[in-house]
This record gives C-alpha cells, sequence and structure tokens, in this order.
C-alpha cells in the first residue's frame, strides 16, 4: 500500500487548511485592519458627497437626487 501524499498528480493544488487555522491571531488583526480600511473609505465617500452637497448649498436636494439616480444607474449597469 502506497502513502498517501497531499496534492501529488494535482497541479497548483493548493493547502485546503485556512491560514487562520494556520496562524490563528492573524484572524483578528485581519478583521481589524478590514474594519479600518472599510471606515477610510466610508469616510472619503462621504466627505467626497458633502463637498458635493456644499458647493451648490441652494441645490443640495438635486444633487442628492442626481446621486441618487447615478448610484441607481451604476447599479443597473453592473449586476
Amino acid at each position: 500500500m502506497s502513502k498517501y501524499i497531499y496534492g501529488k498528480n494535482k497541479r497548483n493544488w493548493a493547502d485546503p487548511s485556512s491560514k487562520y487555522g494556520l496562524c490563528p491571531e492573524q484572524f483578528e488583526k485581519d478583521v481589524q485592519e478590514h474594519q479600518e480600511r472599510y471606515e477610510r473609505k466610508k469616510e472619503t465617500i462621504k466627505a467626497m458627497f458633502e463637498g458635493m452637497l456644499k458647493s451648490d448649498p441652494v441645490r443640495q436636494e438635486e444633487t442628492f437626487q442626481m446621486f441618487v439616480e447615478v448610484l441607481k444607474e451604476w447599479r443597473k449597469n453592473h449586476d
């Protein structure tokens, strides 16, 4: 009987072990980094949006509706 060799005869075979299984402390670090990245990105988008609204205070509602329309179009074209 021959010994099983993981990935033998498999091209580009990946180890099924999670990087978190091999290094559990990495999970918390990755979660924290993801949350920080997400919040930075959200704040950037929020600042851009608020800047556009403040650039023409009289037409804030119009600008808001344009954002909504553009986002709906983008979603429709990218689904």
